[in-house]
């Protein structure tokens, strides 16, 4: 074939190489390409390129150089499914006479054989595995009795997808699950058949960032215009959320694991292990563990989803992000940080383009442990408010961070705690800063960005904060393999509580500090969860 009969299906055939070549893991920075919107999205294509230059193998640099040359605009196959065609290699020329044209129409052929499933999903069944790309359309049922493989990002639109108890999800790299706007997921695990969505890497080779993470998208209130979820194109509708249904559900989510995800599925663009956009209250995210996440554990971007029974471990940069608006209820919550990895246990915004946008940020939670060994590592932060968030926090123990115990930031975020838009009661705060004691970080200059507030001054003096009280774990509470997040039974957290409000998604009778009862012999994270390393 010659470049001269088909430049584009050379350029395809260059494509095709340098994908194989970074899937090899020849070039260094970039984890994993995305073939099908390499082939038709002109952005990206040229982003990928331009990365393919300055890596370290001088083989990727030569290819990248000859693309660089034969690169071209435009959809080069015209419109595929976003999954389900990422891994289909390109067929080979018949024969050289028929040349590059011939190529390319036999290529065609195989990629549109695939999209042809654009609204079903594409499944290939292999020995008790099933593999699964494309986009699913009506009510779909998944059951334990298989490993389902994602391959590439899947869609769910309309209908409901159900995974049954003990289902275990695997996601190649680059792929996720995402729940789009009008549809719902109903995964309902059993503490004795957890759900499970995992890396399809071999055990003991896994690592954050395996594949892209679990993405729910609804209806509910944002204040942002044309709100578009990270990780999905910005070009493509699927990632699009909000709306005016502030009681709406993006469906269940209980008694389910999600491990090893945040995978850069789009232009320098990372998922977190589990997102919500726009997800109403009628959203059910109950006894659910995010572990080891490249970016975030959990990222809420509006709406008034509740979490209740959630565990955050290993987070590779915040444990718990919102944006946005978001509204929501927690009770019962624990983020552990890992010494080598992490910034903030909450990082909390409301929008950085309008900081008093309407619905605001302003979540109520109570019964929260926000853990971190206070490594000299990392700089970790318990918690980080700015943009304009509200929020009431109640009955919280924070310990052992490396940095300090919260940072406000901007005046806007200044003027909540002012109105009483930003209110914290029943808080214990141990073992914070390089010595153990030191709680807050002075600012000054231009490091001064909050308007001059003195947070030492300001928290020290607010009744019901207690700083330097012991909560006396039982067993090491950062401990990675085997934590125990459990206070002894007199631990000081048994006492100063805030009385949770009554309601049918309100545990009344939490009547402590923190996620765990003191002295418990038993507590909700047992029998559930798990802390593999790789």
């Amino acid at each position: 074939m010659s470049a001269e009969s088909s430049p584009r299906a050379r350029l395809v055939e260059l494509l095709w190489q340098l994908k194989q070549s970074y899937d090899r893991g020849d070039g260094g920075g970039l984890r994993f390409i995305h073939f099908n919107t390499l082939l038709n999205d002109s952005e990206y294509r040229a982003e990928v390129i331009e990365q393919a230059l300055t890596s370290d193998d001088p083989r990727i640099r030569e290819l990248a150089r000859t693309l660089k040359t034969a690169n071209r605009q435009g959809v080069l196959l015209g419109r595929q499914p976003t999954a389900g065609v990422a891994g289909a290699p390109p067929a080979p020329a018949p024969t050289r006479r028929a040349g590059g044209r011939v190529w390319l129409i036999v290529l065609a052929v195989l990629l549109v054989t695939a999209g042809a499933l654009l609204y079903r999903p594409l499944v290939v069944m292999v020995a008790g595995e099933q593999v699964v790309s494309g986009v699913l359309d009506g009510d779909t049922t998944w059951g334990a009795d298989r490993t389902w493989i994602l391959d590439g990002i899947v869609y769910v639109e309309g209908g409901t997808l159900t995974l049954e108890p003990g289902t275990r999800v695997e996601g190649r790299p680059g792929a996720a699950l995402v729940v789009t706007r009008g549809a719902r997921l109903h995964a309902a695990g059993r503490a004795d058949a957890p759900i499970l969505f995992t890396s399809n890497q071999p055990e003991g080779t896994r690592q954050p960032g395996d594949w892209g993470g679990l993405v729910l998208l609804g209806a509910a209130p944002v204040n942002q215009p044309d709100a578009h979820i990270e990780g999905v194109p910005d070009n493509d509708p699927r990632g699009a959320f909000g709306g005016r249904d502030a009681d709406g559900s993006c469906g269940v989510l209980e008694y389910a694991r999600i491990e090893f995800a945040g995978f850069e599925v789009y232009a320098n663009n990372e998922l977190n292990g589990l997102t919500l956009g726009g997800c109403g209250g009628g959203t059910i995210v109950r006894h659910v563990q995010v572990h080891r996440a490249l970016d975030d554990g959990i990222e809420l971007f509006g709406g008034s989803a509740d979490l209740r029974h959630v565990l955050i471990t290993g987070a590779g940069d915040d444990s718990l992000d919102w944006d946005w608006g978001w509204r929501g209820r927690v009770q019962f919550l624990i983020a552990q940080q890992y010494s080598s990895v992490g910034d903030n246990g909450f990082e909390a915004d409301n929008n950085g383009d309008r900081h008093d946008a309407e619905p605001r940020s302003e979540p109520v939670m109570y019964n929260v442990s926000l853990i971190s060994p206070r490594s000299h590592g990392r700089h970790h932060r318990a918690m980080t408010l700015r943009e304009g968030t509200g929020g009431h926090f109640h009955n919280m123990v924070i310990s052992g961070f490396s940095g300090e115990t919260l940072d406000i930031q901007d005046a806007s975020t200044v003027a909540n705690l002012n109105a009483g838009r930003l209110t914290f009661q029943g808080v214990v705060v141990h073992g914070v800063g390089a010595r153990g004691v030191s709680w807050f970080e002075r600012e000054a200059g231009d490091g001064d960005d909050d308007g001059g507030l003195d947070e030492e001054d300001f928290f020290r003096a607010l009744p019901g904060l207690r700083f330097g009280e012991d909560p006396m774990y039982t067993r090491n509470a950062t401990d990675l393999v085997r934590p125990d997040y459990t206070p002894a039974r007199n631990s000081p957290l048994k006492d100063g509580a805030v009385a949770p409000p009554q309601g049918e998604f309100w545990d009344e009778g939490a009547l402590y500090l923190g996620a765990v009862r003191p002295g418990a012999a038993r507590t909700w994270v047992d029998g559930w969860t798990d802390f593999p390393l790789n």
